[in-house]
């Protein structure tokens, strides 16, 4: 892995503790040659957590958005959301009107 990232199931992890709107930590990301985090399952996102926790206890943004089409989520991969997910209670519920990306 790259200084700063850390080895996760054959991926390099690295979280950030700077504030940024989602595509602000994409092109991050980009630049570093990876993407935003895209945690398929449950140990995968826990790990996540852990590791961003190391770090600071705001928010962050995972590699999940529905730009494309309102309610339809997909990986910044194109792929699809799939089986898991771990929403928070009563979400996604796109307040506003305005909401198309994943903390």
């Amino acid at each position: 892995c790259p200084k700063g990232y850390t080895m996760w199931r054959e991926n390099c992890y690295k979280a950030f503790n700077t504030r940024k709107t989602f595509r602000e930590a994409t092109s991050t990301c980009l630049h570093d040659r990876g993407t935003l985090a895209m945690p398929r399952d449950a140990e995968t996102n826990a790990y996540l957590i852990s590791l961003y926790k190391t770090v600071s206890d705001r928010d962050f943004w995972f590699g999940l958005h529905d730009q494309h089409e309102e309610g339809s989520f997909e990986w910044v991969d194109g792929s699809a959301l799939g089986t898991y997910n771990s929403w928070a209670p009563g979400q996604p519920n796109n307040k506003d009107g305005n909401q198309d990306c994943v903390l």
